[in-house]
């Protein structure tokens, strides 16, 4: 297998989904913090975020300004530990993430459907599960 050419590939799907995603008001890397946010279900707090995203704590802090400004994330003082806050996303926080994620699915749904066949659908969906099980690789 050529390795570097398959990070190619990979690298030019995620930048066309990330294209797609441009089509949403939001910026890309306010995406990725919501995304995250998501997915750290209630246990998000911005040193988690910072270190879940591999971004500078300065650099996070003003997407999180701008995030709280633009009412998509709120944010809640822990009543144990002062020093913490939690970090949770807005119901528009949702809306506006959803919506950049409907986007995104809907043209690789297209794409899909326009240049694949049956069976390359079925192969795209076991590679899914493959590449998933990379992305979780710690070295």
């Amino acid at each position: 297998m050529n390795i570097s050419l398959f990070r190619e590939q990979v690298t030019r799907l995620s930048k066309r989904l990330r294209q797609e995603a441009q089509n949403h008001p939001e910026t890309w890397s306010h995406m990725l913090v919501l995304s995250a946010i998501d997915q750290l279900d209630g246990a998000a707090t911005p040193s988690i975020i910072a270190e879940a995203e591999n971004m500078r704590s300065s650099n996070l802090a003003t997407l999180l300004r701008d995030l709280e400004a633009r009412e998509l994330i709120t944010r809640t003082q822990d009543t144990s530990d002062l020093r913490r806050t939690w970090i949770g996303l807005s119901e528009k926080g949702r809306l506006a993430l959803q919506a950049s994620r409907d986007l995104r699915d809907e043209w690789l749904g297209n794409a899909m459907q326009a240049c694949l066949s049956d069976k390359e659908r079925k192969q795209l969906a076991t590679a899914g599960a493959l590449i998933e099980k990379l992305s979780g690789y710690k070295n």
